[in-house]
């Protein structure tokens, strides 16, 4: 429907962070809705001009899905009529159940999400909150970020962005007992963590900034430098993957700052991320350095328990960030065998309880492969695949496609070809 003339800039940076025209992102959609859907790159481009802020629900859907966004308010979208645009089906709907008064009140007009979002109940903080609050937040936390790992951000981002405007609202009871009063903004920071990253594996940047500055705030107001540390580690994590290593390196250092003070697992976690900001920088030497320094670091690791935003980083973990670190050198030419040695140790160490994580050195570990032996690259490509059709996230959709790109001089090959076909039928991608 018409807008106003304001462009609708968050539509425009995911178009970019796609690196992708306004033709080839009207082509994949069309992939996803048919060639009949009428859809080209100039309706786009009113997309992005405003001109159009409300399309219809099943170019939404299609956006929503290509961006990997939960919302359409994400991608700018917003209704200006009280009844959004309707496809003939939506208005003889409409049409028959006025026809019975008593009836039409059970009718729900416009998107279900946008009419079940009305209905969300207001959370009051309560007057005190104790020990008891910071323990349910840490449940609650543990429980978002397990299904995260085993299955993506998709499942539950929306969810844990309610649980977080939930557990922020006890940062403004009355009364505060204060000796839990830091152990709540280190919870309450954790779970911002979490629904940052989350985020971020969805694609949804815009909210990920947001609740990570959050994160650092909290971490800041408990004094908890491991929290802070691991938070700036994430914000670095995020800028690498939207193709700024010069920014993401700044971050990984800052957030070094204090290193000293930490033990040594996150003195490793924070050099290997450290390292893949250099890979992308093409520092070669230095990534490697850095790489062995994190694992010596890690190599002094003792019993001392780890606080629960450390508990996803493992062996496995380090090797999986340090083999994307060396597979990133190899687009300069670097001898790919390091990063499969890393990769595969890695994706023979992640559990079950890592799903997404194993899935994503699998895909690098068929990539590698498409390029020198295809026959290998497939048969590490066909589990990736079928671990993929599990996984609800955006970054495995990505990794996907990149290995969807490597398979291009190999089409004429029959099991290449297949793989083509699976790839596809999870990215929207032609075969």
């Amino acid at each position: 429907m018409a807008g106003g003339s304001e462009p609708n800039q968050k539509l425009i940076a995911a178009r970019r962070r796609l690196g992708i025209t306004q033709a080839e992102l009207a082509d994949r959609l069309l992939s996803r809705l048919g060639e009949d859907a009428r859809l080209d790159a100039n309706y786009l481009s009113k997309l992005e001009r405003g001109r159009h802020t409300w399309p219809k629900p099943p170019y939404r859907k299609a956006l929503r899905e290509e961006f990997g966004v939960g919302t359409d308010a994400e991608l700018g979208f917003y209704c200006s009529r009280s009844v959004p645009e309707e496809d003939s089906a939506d208005v003889d709907r409409r049409t028959f159940f006025s026809l019975t008064p008593a009836v039409a009140t059970l009718s729900i007009s416009g998107p279900v999400a946008d009419f079940l979002a009305q209905a969300e109940p207001a959370a009051r903080a309560p007057r005190s909150v104790g020990r008891a609050d910071v323990d349910l937040i840490a449940q609650s936390t543990q429980t978002f970020t397990s299904w995260d790992h085993r299955v993506g951000g998709e499942l539950s981002v929306q969810a844990v962005a309610g649980q977080l405007r939930w557990a922020a609202g006890l940062l403004e009871a009355k009364n505060i007992q204060p000796q839990v009063r830091d152990d709540l903004h280190s919870a309450v920071g954790h779970l911002a963590q979490v629904a940052a990253w989350m985020s971020v594996d969805v694609g949804a940047h815009d909210s990920a900034e947001r609740y990570f500055r959050f994160g650092l705030h909290c971490a800041e107001q408990a004094r908890n430098t491991s929290l802070r540390a691991v938070v700036l580690a994430d914000m670095s994590r995020q800028i690498f993957h939207l193709g700024r290593p010069q920014d993401a390196l700044s971050l990984a250092e800052l957030a070094q700052v204090r290193a000293d003070q930490l033990p040594a697992p996150e003195r490793a976690m924070l050099g290997v991320v450290r390292a893949r900001a250099l890979a992308q920088l093409g520092r070669g030497a230095d990534t490697r350095a850095a790489i062995t320094q994190a694992e010596d670091d890690f190599g002094r690791r003792d019993s001392t328990p780890v606080p629960p935003w450390m508990e996803f980083f493992d062996g496995a973990e380090l090797a999986g960030d340090a083999g994307h670190a060396l597979f990133d050198l190899t687009a300069a030419g670097a001898n790919p065998q390091p990063a499969l040695d890393q990769l595969g140790y890695a994706s023979s160490q992640h559990t079950d309880d890592y799903a997404r994580s194993r899935a994503f050195c699998q895909l690098k570990i068929a990539t590698l492969w498409m390029r020198t032996d295809p026959s290998v690259a497939v048969a590490h490509a066909r589990t990736a695949v079928t671990a993929a059709e599990s996984l609800r996230s955006g970054r495995i959709r990505s990794y996907l496609r990149e290995l969807h790109g490597a398979t291009t001089p190999h089409t004429k090959n029959s099991d290449v070809a297949e793989l083509r076909r699976g790839i596809s039928r999870l990215t929207q991608l032609s075969a």
